[in-house]
């Protein structure tokens, strides 16, 4: 029977594992029963800009883990989509479409539930690679698509909030949503992390 050596941890994974442990925003999530803390970035969001609206169809663009779905759940709203490529636990009041939702068919699928759309989250990051230009380069290209997708299928009045990094691409973001959109407005919540170069674009149509 062949052995192997069980591969250990680099020291920026370490320090990763350390970091989320001791991350107070993540021991709330736990202790009320959250995805993630990323459900406090929406919060705080929302609060300032009270742009969510529980008459409005809301679609929740890679939604997985489902914690951002699971804040409008708990709020009581019930018209919300979330899709994702990764499969998501159910959410009570969110019907869940599983693919791409730039692809024609998943489209198709997403407007079988809501004649128009109204609200568009996305709190889309993929996974990092350790080299900071590609990862802003890949999360800013979905961006980029999310605002795309915007610019095809939202009502007019319609608001937007999309994550972004610092780095490459992000000038397209901002000259992009500048072009498409009549407000736009970049914020950095304080339930970010310090040292996250996230950001989030909010654009109304």
């Amino acid at each position: 029977m062949v052995k192997f050596k069980k591969k250990s941890l680099s020291g920026s994974s370490k320090r990763w594992i350390q970091r989320h442990h001791n991350d107070d925003l993540v021991n709330k999530a736990k202790k009320l029963g959250y995805r993630s803390r990323a459900i406090f970035k929406l919060e705080e969001i929302n609060n300032k800009l009270c742009f969510l609206n529980k008459n409005k169809n809301i679609i929740d663009l890679g939604a997985a883990p489902g914690s951002w779905s699971q804040y409008l759940s708990k709020k009581g709203f019930k018209n919300v989509v979330a899709v994702d490529v990764l499969e998501m636990n159910n959410v009570s009041n969110v019907k869940f479409i599983l693919g791409d939702f730039t692809n024609k068919n998943i489209k198709k699928k997403i407007f079988q539930e809501f004649k128009k759309i109204d609200i568009i989250i996305s709190d889309i990051a993929t996974n990092t690679t350790g080299n900071k230009k590609l990862d802003s380069f890949k999360t800013n290209s979905i961006c980029l698509d999310v605002l795309d997708f915007a610019c095809n299928n939202l009502e007019n009045d319609g608001y937007v909030l999309a994550k972004y990094f610092n780095g490459e691409l992000d000038k397209d973001i901002i000259e992009f949503s500048r072009s498409n959109f009549s407000k736009n407005k970049i914020i950095k919540p304080k339930s970010s992390r310090k040292d996250s170069k996230e950001m989030y674009i909010f654009v109304q149509k």
